[in-house]
């Protein structure tokens, strides 16, 4: 399949997910009320944080392993993600007074998901991709409708979530490949010895790049109040996720072509130009239909609670267009580049977050003015990584030629 083909049916599929999320988030605000969207969005903000925490980027590794190697990176992925997922649910129950089960569960199987992911994109199987990806989405509406209260909504996700994966990992794991031997304590620990620099490296990036996504949720729950951050997560459902599914779209479609160019030693400067390009234009494309329609839809077709979530849309315009134009190219780094350097660039982000939700706050509790903050101090963050990832670009042709 050609990367545009694959990007097209990611981004496709992350469309109907994307409904699919909106209509979910809308039904819990009706069914409920604002303040439980805000919890909603609270727990699946700990569980994304925690599925990272959980794989620590070894899913990373499945697209550019050998034959010889992937029963290892599998068994190892697998295995960690279950150990760490127990202190990691146990620690977010003292902070957030959640069931310590149900993040159990769900953490695991986010990070499952994402193995399974991993596993598809290093056979560039990009349509049943995009065929788990609604699927997870399906059941998470299905059992908003399905359940009398908010409790029974999260034990239906969680044990209908682990059925579902557990279902996709079958599929795309060869068992007959995996023997005892790949389960003892001694090959796992060579295994991390092996790619202790990916692991260091880009696995605390990514660690750090769910955190940078998700920490301003739970913040703004701490600061202010599940309300506020209902709000907050209606903007992320409606305007940051539709920005943050096409650039993931983008990003999985790059990731999994340009890891076969890195196994094969070569890069295509042409391919990557017009990724750029289109990038730019999608990010253009976005940060206008924000602007101008969000409001009108809001006014349209909802209510008073919905209606205030108008502001703090336009507040993350400044954003919305580095979000798409810019942060997939950092893929960039991820296969051919630095780890330390994709490190840096998750490091600084998190400063950015610290400096809007923690730091301002402390001494001017503003949710409009943190905010923009956020938003403004991104865009200049993001202005320095386009620059970068060009230079990348350029010296990879170089090198190719």
């Amino acid at each position: 399949m050609s990367l545009l083909k694959s990007i097209t049916t990611i981004a496709g599929a992350s469309v109907i997910s994307q409904i699919i999320g909106a209509i979910s988030i809308w039904l819990i605000s009706h069914k409920y009320n604002m303040s439980q969207v805000g919890i909603y969005a609270l727990v699946y903000s700990i569980v994304l944080i925690g599925a990272q925490i959980c794989t620590f980027a070894s899913q990373l590794l499945l697209p550019k392993q050998n034959d010889h190697t992937l029963s290892q990176n599998i068994v190892f992925s697998l295995l960690q993600s279950m150990l760490i997922a127990l202190p990691y649910s146990y620690i977010m129950t003292l902070f957030f007074e959640q069931n310590g089960y149900i993040l159990y569960v769900l953490t695991l199987c986010h990070a499952w998901i994402l193995v399974s992911e991993n596993l598809l994109l290093r056979v560039e199987n990009i349509r049943l991709l995009a065929f788990q990806r609604i699927s997870v989405s399906l059941l998470v509406i299905g059992a908003i409708f399905l359940t009398p209260n908010i409790e029974s909504f999260y034990f239906c996700w969680a044990a209908g979530l682990l059925f579902l994966i557990c279902a996709w990992l079958t599929y795309s794991v060869s068992f007959a490949q995996i023997s005892i031997s790949h389960f003892s304590l001694s090959n796992n620990l060579a295994f991390i010895k092996e790619n202790r620099s990916h692991l260091s490296g880009i696995g605390s990036a990514e660690v750090l790049a769910m955190a940078n996504n998700n920490l301003p949720t739970l913040l703004i729950n701490f600061w202010f109040s599940p309300l506020t951050a209902g709000y907050f997560a209606v903007v992320n459902r409606f305007c940051l996720a539709p920005v943050t599914i096409v650039g993931n779209a983008v990003r999985n479609s790059i990731f999994s072509k340009w890891s076969i160019d890195f196994r094969n030693n070569t890069f295509n400067f042409q391919e990557f130009k017009k990724v750029r390009l289109m990038l730019l234009v999608l990010g253009l494309i976005a940060t206008a239909g924000v602007l101008i329609f969000y409001p009108l839809i809001m006014q349209l077709g909802f209510n008073d609670e919905w209606l205030s979530s108008v502001p703090t849309s336009r507040y993350m315009l400044p954003y919305l267009l580095p979000a798409l134009a810019v942060c997939p190219l950092t893929v960039i780094e991820l296969v051919f580049g630095s780890p330390k350097y994709f490190l840096r660039i998750q490091i600084e982000q998190l400063l950015v977050i610290v400096l809007a939700f923690v730091v301002f706050p402390y001494f001017h509790k503003d949710y409009a003015y943190s905010v923009l903050l956020f938003a403004v101090l991104s865009f200049i963050r993001y202005a320095f990584i386009y620059l970068k990832v060009n230079k990348r670009a350029h010296l990879l042709a170089k090198e190719d030629a």
